[in-house]
């Protein structure tokens, strides 16, 4: 089967007549993208795809949470008279009798007089057919039956659920049924099981009928009540799976307002008080370590210079004080010579020489006294420039780094104060995850409740089943009067036994082959090669388990969202390829759980391969514009959906939200 194209008209947010290709230009170019932003009508899409098929019997809508005729009331789009009404039109191709045909199928409803009104109108080869308009809902069953359209058409996000061991149960049984026309078995069963009551019941008396009618109206409440049980699990999934949702932006909200924050605010504030006086502490130390010699250090060269200074004064001082006593010696000594009649040759020789030592010992030249310093200064400042200045810069330059690291600290502390939000909006959005989380436990306790009431509903329904037909076999077997009515009676119950063994030999038969492609999906779309070695399912209960290399099982509550959906896409994928059908896939927000790595693996893998037909309905966080080239080989063309805000419309255009498209098709 090929989707060729979609025409919606004033249905959901699309306002008059939307048309939009569907069919791949190349065989080897099989996806078609949709882009559009949240509220364009991405899922609407997806779901006129279903209602145009099936109609009321629409499987796993994800909106119809009410009846039938309101669901469609609600899909006219709110700027069209209800009188005119709304519809979908699909052109498709399917082989049909041998052949390949073309069909164009139409759904259009109205609200006229206060009643809503549908009709269907089907054409094959361009000709009205109007065996198949009446007859369509028993003919889809031939082209697309309604227990695999899950494994073709299905939303990313909802597809979550299936990882569930009883969901993926009901899943493969259902599954299990349509891909081995297993259906067709059991409605067989079903309808010889009707025509053996029948006759039975003709074959009572009255007073007999009327107990067995009164069983049976029992057993027809139980099996409403199954129904109805059905639909509330469907319906509280999808609330809990909205209710997760809720609760995982509250978290992010949170986390963006700075929760774990403003949950230990009161350890904050302390660190911040202690990181301020840690700085203020350090500063008051180097400030006082600055009052001793430490400026100084500003002035070395200043410090040096007056020291030499000094030193030079100093010597000179003291040469100037020598010279003075050298002087009365030299007159003592020559006035000495004198008396003892010393020769004047001597007395001139000795003078001559005195006079030249005082003037070598009186120095060069004189230094001007400027400092004149003592020599306890002059000794402190020679010290402070060999090794106490040192000491001193090294002290200085340890306490400045810890006012450094003080500071640092107190930065730090004070960014993480400023992120706690005030105290109403913290105690407001915690608040909010709290009621969340509380929502999402509520509703997964009332689906364990649900499926334990839907567990007790059936065993009820066995057991007002077993009472049923022992009455009425009861009741009838003395009046069944003629071996017609008897033989008719034992050969149903004869073919209801045969068909349930064939029932069974065909599970078991095919069962091996189910596993074995639904392995090999999981192994080529998770990111841990190791995770799952192998897949069991059990042939009588349809119960899937999935075993790692050392035979252990892997629940799907300990895998992360992302593994979940890739489990619940891979069960899909095998469970698609062992019906051995050529379907289009239709696929509603395929990213959205997935980090980089599991999308990166999903778009490789399994996007290009899923089918000869993969129709993407995607927003712009999902086909980002990496991704949409790492897709561009597979890519036929891309259909951009803009919804206008004013008009609260949606019009499908050419293009992506990054790029128009290249190749020029018609939406």
């Amino acid at each position: 089967m090929i989707f060729q194209e979609l025409v919606l008209t004033n249905v959901g947010p699309f306002a008059g007549r939307q048309s939009m290709r569907l069919a791949p230009k190349e065989p080897d170019h099989p996806i078609v993208l949709f882009g559009g932003l949240n509220g364009a009508g991405k899922t609407t899409v997806l779901e006129a795809l279903l209602l145009v098929l099936y109609g009321t019997l629409t499987p796993g809508s994800t909106r119809r949470a009410t009846s039938y005729e309101k669901y469609l009331a609600q899909l006219i789009h709110d700027a069209a008279d209800p009188a005119d009404g709304a519809s979908v039109e699909l052109l498709f191709r399917a082989v049909h009798d041998g052949a390949w045909q073309e069909f164009q199928l139409v759904r259009r409803w109205n609200i006229a007089g206060g009643k809503l009104r549908e009709r269907v109108e089907v054409s094959r080869d361009g000709y009205p057919d109007q065996i198949l308009s009446e007859g369509w809902s028993d003919h889809v069953e031939t082209l697309v039956p309604r227990g695999v359209a899950n494994l073709f058409f299905f939303d990313g996000e909802q597809i979550e659920a299936f990882a569930e061991s009883d969901v993926s149960q009901e899943l493969v049984r259902t599954a299990v049924s349509g891909l081995l026309g297993l259906d067709l078995v059991d409605r067989l069963q079903d309808d010889l099981a009707v025509l053996t009551r029948r006759h039975r019941q003709d074959a009572a008396d009255q007073e007999d009928q009327t107990a067995i009618a009164a069983l049976q109206q029992d057993l027809q409440r139980l099996r409403s009540s199954e129904i109805d049980l059905i639909q509330n699990i469907e319906v509280a999934e999808r609330e809990r799976h909205l209710a997760e949702r809720d609760a995982t932006d509250a978290r992010n909200r949170l986390q963006r307002e700075g929760m774990s924050q403003f949950q230990e605010r009161e350890q904050i504030t302390a660190k911040l008080e202690a990181a301020r006086a840690d700085a203020k502490a350090s500063r008051r130390d180097l400030i006082e370590a600055l009052g001793g010699y430490g400026p100084l250090l500003l002035v070395p060269e200043l410090l040096a210079t007056a020291t030499a200074q000094a030193s030079a004064e100093r010597e000179w001082a003291t040469n100037q004080t020598l010279t003075h006593l050298l002087v009365e010696r030299d007159h003592a000594l020559l006035e000495h010579l004198r008396t003892n009649r010393g020769s004047a040759k001597l007395q001139a020789a000795v003078e001559q020489f005195l006079t030249e030592d005082r003037a070598v010992r009186a120095g060069n030249a004189e230094v001007e006294r400027i400092l004149g310093p003592d020599d306890t200064t002059l000794a402190l400042a020679q010290q402070l420039l060999d090794t106490e200045l040192t000491s001193v810069r090294e002290d200085l330059q340890q306490r400045v780094v810890a006012l450094e690291n003080a500071r640092g600290a107190l930065d730090a502390a004070e960014r993480t104060a400023a992120a706690i939000p005030d105290s109403d909006i913290g105690e407001t959005l915690v608040a909010e995850y709290e009621k969340s989380r509380e929502a999402v436990a509520s509703l997964r306790a009332r689906i364990d409740a649900l499926h334990k009431e839907l567990e007790a509903t059936r065993s009820a329904i066995q057991a007002a089943d077993r009472t049923f037909r022992r009455e009425l076999e009861a009741a009838s077997e003395e009046r069944i009067k003629t071996e017609r009515l008897r033989r008719i009676v034992e050969h149903a119950g004869r073919a209801r036994n045969t068909l349930s063994a064939l029932r069974a030999k065909a599970t078991e038969r095919h069962v091996k082959r189910i596993q074995s492609m639904v392995l090999e999906s999981l192994q080529l779309l998770l990111r841990k090669d190791n995770l799952v070695h192998e897949v069991i399912i059990d042939p009588d209960t349809c119960m899937m388990e999935l075993l790692t290399y050392d035979g252990r099982p892997v629940r799907p509550r300990t895998l992360s969202a992302g593994e979940r959906q890739l489990l619940a896409v891979a069960l899909l994928a095998g469970l698609a390829r062992a019906s051995g059908r050529m379907l289009p896939v239709i696929i509603d927000t395929p990213l959205g759980r997935l980090d980089s790595d599991h999308r990166l693996r999903f778009v490789q893998s399994y996007l290009p391969n899923a089918s000869h037909q993969v129709i993407v309905l995607s927003t712009d966080t999902e086909i980002t514009p990496d991704i949409l080239d790492t897709l561009d080989g597979s890519v036929s063309h891309t259909i951009r959906l803009e919804h206008d805000q004013a008009t609260r419309a949606t019009r499908a255009t050419h293009g992506y939200f990054t790029r128009p498209d290249a190749r020029g098709v018609s939406a």
